[in-house]
């Protein structure tokens, strides 16, 4: 599969994506569906994994194969976990940030995903997303952009349509530094099934949060709303502070174990190549379509700033 059919694919997950926030506006049954926390998960990741595995049927990939689904050592699933959760204080870091400027988007759906089961909310948000968004992200498009020499690159350009691809800014933040993380664990296991472990465990965690801290002191949504309104005093800076030096002490652990997983999985020259990488040029992997994604998905994050 050549980049550029790679882009277009993320243009069309970015307009199924702005289309149906359009269309919720005009149509009762997609207000409905907007409404419905259920009904909204399993549409909107449809509009990831869909072009996804059209994409790679057109493309005659073996998707399989394509989308490096190996298998891994079971100490390397467990040193996922690991390395996840040294990651956490950083992606917790970039989301406190990015409260200065704006709300924390998923804490404000707290009490609509706290309203149905938790068992059903951990598939929907810990299973299903983290399948489409992996195939699409870490499957079709990284995959896609790699074959160029140029990997890191590609790395970093996969996790910023990762990012970009949830349309607010608060979300596009962290899930670029997550995107980040989750194509290392490709790159050290050349496997996505570790990436898929780091993304269950990220959405899974904070699914269980929501639900713990619904049971307390009047839930999440309580919580943001009395953060933001110490935005000009310090509790949030304070967090900020915290988190700072946690992640400071953490992500060099990150590396750590992933250094690891790489040599337990026998990839550590792939590593090595990956960060030779990024001085190579390679060829360009701005196109037209890729262009257009970029820049609807900037629309948007700028219309929900002003608005």
């Amino acid at each position: 599969m050549n980049t550029k059919r790679a882009s277009w694919m993320f243009l069309a997950i970015v307009l199924s994506h702005a289309g149906l926030n359009l269309l919720a506006v005009f149509t009762p049954f997609l207000d409905v569906v907007a409404q419905n926390m259920a009904l909204n998960i399993f549409v909107s990741e449809i509009t990831i994994w869909l072009p996804a595995l059209l994409f790679l049927l057109v493309s005659g990939e073996r998707p399989a194969a394509f989308c490096r689904l190996k298998k891994i050592h079971i100490s390397t699933a467990l040193m996922t976990v690991l390395f996840t959760v040294l990651m956490e204080p950083l992606i917790t870091l970039v989301n406190a940030v990015s409260m200065l400027a704006v709300e924390n988007t998923v804490a404000g759906l707290s009490a609509r995903v706290t309203r149905l089961p938790i068992w059903g909310m951990l598939l929907g948000i810990a299973v299903y997303g983290p399948f489409a968004e992996e195939l699409a992200f870490r499957g079709v498009i990284y995959q896609s952009y790699r074959r160029q020499e140029n990997r890191w690159k590609a790395l970093l350009l996969s996790s910023l349509l990762f990012g970009l691809m949830h349309m607010n800014l608060n979300q596009a933040c962290y899930a670029f530094v997550m995107g980040i993380a989750l194509a290392l664990l490709v790159e050290a296991t050349d496997s996505m099934i570790p990436a898929f472990i780091a993304h269950f465990w990220v959405n899974g965690l904070s699914t269980v949060l929501m639900y713990a801290m619904e049971d307390v002191a009047g839930g999440m949504e309580g919580l943001v709303e009395t953060a933001e309104s110490a935005l000009s005093g310090q509790e949030l800076l304070l967090s900020i502070s915290l988190y700072i030096l946690i992640a400071t002490f953490c992500t060099p652990l990150a590396g750590c174990v992933l250094a690891w997983i790489a040599g337990r999985e026998g990839h550590k020259e792939d590593m090595r190549r990956l960060w030779r990488s990024r001085k190579l040029k390679g060829p360009r992997l701005m196109s037209l379509p890729l262009a257009l994604g970029l820049l609807v998905c900037v629309a948007v994050i700028i219309l929900q700033i002003i608005l």
